[in-house]
Formats: structure tokens, sequence, C-alpha cells
């Protein structure tokens, strides 16, 4: 018996050698091309509206308030009277500011006739070196007399002129303070505040990667790294409803350094409001967007996969393997993602069947354009399902 099972044995392992392994399935994968394509550079910062123009409307002189002239909230123009103040104190300043200087231009012809006459007779002996002295020092007094007298009138006048009080630019005005009646001066604080609205202030800020990134990228474009240059991109506004602002501003203004305690460049961008829809102090969202195209590399968002070492694409070989690249995304763009770096135009990375392949199998390989064509959505569905 034994003799028996030595003698089929060999002959059992010989038959099973002589059958072959099945082949291994090769996977399925639906690729689509990196490519290279011209886009606009864009960003998106917070920031919040404030006016060009914001002033404190106070009052210079002391005196009773007369006439409120302008409605609370209403935009008012230039020079337009927001306030009077009661002027009879101030015009009575001024009329005896006046007086005083013709007493002081008369003084003065007085003083320089007697000093004219003291010229004549000094050299005749009829007065004496003192008295010409003292002929001489009364007329510089009486000189002296009316550039004091000119600046007493100069003063009442600007007095009698703080009692208007006007609009120092177009604006919207605030609440008013206080009410025809009311006891204002110096020390009564604010009447009022006005600011301006057109063109209206975004402020934002910028952090310190960004920037840099920023100025790498026009490098990369060989387009200048000149900070001054980055006012030329376009801004356009999200509002807090998230409606876009349909009016474009610009950059005015970039910080001279970044701020130690934020990490951050201080940035500002002037737009236009001639209709008053912005008003300071508003939260929005701010967009900018390059005026000129650049070149990058886009490959669809559904290729992109990201795990511990950061994101990734699986490419698809010359001999039909699969490879893992890691990427450095931009921004994304409909279904396109920009990549800075981490692949080449014309590599062909995998958009459907990503579950089913790891680095290093062999797939077949289908064109996205092909399954497009063919209808045959269904199978990579379940494919990546499976």
């Amino acid at each position: 018996m034994l003799l028996r099972l030595t003698l089929i044995l060999p002959v059992v392992l010989l038959v099973a050698c002589s059958q072959e392994a099945p082949p291994p399935r090769v996977v399925e994968v639906v690729v689509d091309e990196v490519v290279s394509e011209p886009y606009q550079p864009k960003s998106e910062f917070v920031g919040r509206l404030h006016a060009r123009d914001d002033v404190a409307v106070q009052a210079k002189v002391t005196g009773y308030v007369q006439t409120r002239d302008f409605k609370e909230g209403e935009t008012v123009e230039t020079g337009q009277v927001l306030y009077t103040i009661d002027a009879s104190e101030y015009e009575a300043a001024l009329a005896r500011a006046k007086a005083g200087l013709a007493s002081a231009v008369a003084n003065q012809a007085n003083a320089a006739r007697n000093f004219r006459r003291g010229k004549e007779l000094l050299p005749q002996g009829a007065i004496s070196q003192a008295e010409m002295d003292n002929l001489t020092a009364k007329k510089l007094e009486a000189d002296a007399g009316i550039e004091s007298a000119n600046a007493q009138v100069t003063s009442a006048e600007v007095n009698l002129g703080f009692t208007t009080i006007r609009a120092p630019f177009t604006g919207r005005i605030a609440r008013s303070a206080v009410s025809p009646g009311d006891l204002v001066g110096p020390n009564s604080g604010n009447l009022t505040t006005l600011v301006s609205i057109d063109p209206i202030e975004a402020l934002f800020q910028v952090n310190e990667a960004a920037y840099v990134a920023a100025m790498a990228e026009r490098l990369d474009n060989a387009r200048g790294a000149n900070p001054e240059d980055l006012q030329n991109v376009e801004v356009s506004l999200r509002l807090a409803n998230g409606e876009t602002y349909p009016e474009i501003g610009h950059i005015d203004y970039f910080s001279n350094r970044i701020d130690e305690a934020t990490g951050t460049l201080e940035a500002r961008a002037l737009i236009p409001n001639s209709h008053a829809l912005l008003v300071p102090g508003q939260y929005v969202r701010i967009l900018l967007q390059e005026t000129d195209l650049v070149e990058g590399l886009f490959v669809p968002q559904a290729a992109v996969q990201a795990d511990q070492q950061g994101s990734f694409v699986l490419l698809v070989d010359g001999s039909n393997s699969v490879v893992r690249h890691n990427v450095e995304l931009g921004a994304r763009m409909d279904q396109q993602v920009l990549v800075k770096k981490g692949v080449e135009a014309g590599d062909r990375v995998i958009v459907r069947g990503l579950q089913q392949v790891r680095p290093g199998m062999p797939v077949s390989v289908r064109s996205l354009t092909d399954s497009s064509e063919s209808g045959d959505n269904q199978v990579a569905t379940e494919g990546e399902d499976a």
C-alpha cells in the first residue's frame, strides 16, 4: 500500500504543475489628460468697508444753535450749510475790530505827519535829536498798531465765519446730536459725523504666505515681482447675502511692512459706489483677479485624492502601470483644479476606478472622452463601488 501511494503522489504533482495559474484580473480605469490652459489667477480675502473721508463735525465757537439745515441720513454736498449759530456777538466783535482798525489808521496818519515835520525841522535845529527819536518811535508804534488792528479784524471775521458750519465734502451725514436752541462750543463734542460714499474703501489683510506666493507666481510667469504691479488686479466684492457687487475696483495701497503680531500685510482697494449701495462698516469678501492671462496645468477635480502625505493623483505610465504623484494644488476653476507641482502636460490621470487600483498595478485604460461617447459610465461607477 505504501509503495502504491509513493508511485501515485509524483503523478498527481506532475499533473497539478502542468496546469497554468489563471492570469490576474486587469482593472479597467478611465483616464483624462493633464492640460495646459491660460487662466486668470484669483484669490479671496475677508474685509470691511471704510469711508475714504470720515469727519466729526464740531462747533469752533460758542453760541446757541439757530438752525439745523440738513435731513439726517441724507447725502449733503460740499459747502452745504449744516448748522448756523447765533452770530450777533461775533458780528459786534467784528464791528469793534473794524473800529479799532479805523482808529489805528488815523493814529498812523498823524504819527506819519509828525515824523515828516520832524525830519524837516531837525536840520534847522528847531527840534532836538531826542524829540526826533520820540517821533520815530511813535510812527513805528502806529505802524504796528495797524498790523494789530488788521489781525483783530481777521480774527473777528474768522469767528463770525465759524457761526455757519458747512459740509467739508460730499457724503452721507449721520444723526444730529443737537437741536436748535442748544448751546454749543468747542467743548461740546461732536454735533454729527459725515462720511464720504463714492468711492468707498475696502480694507483687508493678506497673510504672509499668500503674499509670498503671489510674488513667486509673478516671478514664475516672468511678470516681475514689484508689489506696485499688484495694484493692476481687478477687485470685486461678494456681499453678505452671496451676491456679487457689480462694480469693479482696484487696489490703491499696500502697507510697507508685515505686521509682526498678525503676520499679515494690510491692503486697501477703492470701489466705485455711485449709487451708494455700499456703506462703511459693511462685511464683504474681496475677490482679486489678475487682468493678464497666465498658463497653468489643470487636472479634473475627480482625480485628486488626499491622505496624510497630502494631495496626490494616480497616473498611468507608458507601460500602463499605476503611479502615484504628490501634487501641490492651486485654485479650483469649475470642475478643474490648478496644479502647481507634481504633474506635466499630457500625463494621464485616473478619474474613474480609483478605489480598485494601487500604485504598481497594471491596468487597462479607457479615455474619458471614449467613455463619455460610449455612454458606458455605469461600468465605471459599478467598478468604483466594488
